[in-house]
């Protein structure tokens, strides 16, 4: 295995400043995407990334396009620098980076699987946000046909690039917050195996939330309309996988 780490960024410098540190002391190299911040938070950005002792690359969208474009550049830049695995976390420091060892270790013993962490929340969450993820998490469950996604909208993640650029490659994936999810229905239907590990989420205070109630959710909406439609085109091919262990859906 050889693993970085791929930072999709908008307009968290704030948040990133002090959280980069942290990351650095994981030893991995650094993949930040920036999804077209303001030019004061990139001229930030590009200093704070200058002066890192992690060896740190940027990556800028000219437009923005939304997170789950910001993840998709990371992972395809991080092929092609001649990474074999991606650990994604979040900018704004919510995911605890004491928990970078355990999800690398998790990816290390199967390299085949897509290592999810599994949010363990403080009081710090919004209850409507705590509760909506079931929502997302029960649609991700039925059109997988699979139990094994334990939280669909965690961004604390490691992927096994060649196996998921394959299908980034071939499959129009959103490309805003409906990403975290649908990514992992697409990977169970590919037969790529899902592990999970705990990690502590805690939301800054000062913290800014990009998500757009009426755009993502609407997005959200329509990713599990598709979903939904392609469970039932696949439901022969999974159902069977079911009874004959090891056969993949295409």
């Amino acid at each position: 295995m050889k693993t970085c780490i791929v930072v999709p960024h908008y307009d968290h410098f704030e948040q990133f400043a002090p959280f980069l540190p942290e990351l650095a002391q994981a030893g991995l190299p650094i993949i930040v995407v920036d999804d077209a911040s303001p030019a004061a938070s990139v001229t930030e950005l590009e200093a704070l990334l200058e002066s890192s002792p992690a060896d740190t690359t940027l990556i800028r969208h000219e437009q923005n396009q939304g997170k789950g474009a910001a993840v998709i550049s990371g992972l395809l830049a991080a092929q092609a620098a001649g990474y074999t695995h991606a650990l994604q976390i979040d900018a704004d420091g919510q995911h605890d980076s004491a928990g970078i060892p355990d999800i690398v270790a998790a990816a290390d013993e199967d390299p085949r699987a897509l290592v999810c962490g599994v949010p363990v929340f403080d009081n710090s969450v919004f209850k409507f946000r705590y509760y909506a993820r079931y929502i997302t998490l029960w649609f991700a469950r039925l059109e997988s046909l699979s139990m094994s996604i334990r939280d669909a909208m965690c961004g604390f993640r490691v992927y096994p690039l060649a196996a998921i650029n394959a299908m980034l490659e071939k499959v129009s994936f959103g490309r805003n917050m409906a990403f975290d999810c649908e990514i992992l229905v697409r990977a169970i239907w590919a037969g790529i195996p899902l592990r999970s590990v705990p990690v502590h989420v805690s939301y800054p205070s000062d913290g800014k939330s990009h998500f757009r109630y009426v755009r993502d959710n609407v997005d959200i909406s329509w990713m599990h309309t598709r979903l939904l439609f392609g469970m039932v085109l696949r439901l022969p091919l999974l159902l069977g996988r079911k009874l004959v262990p090891g056969r993949t859906p295409d």
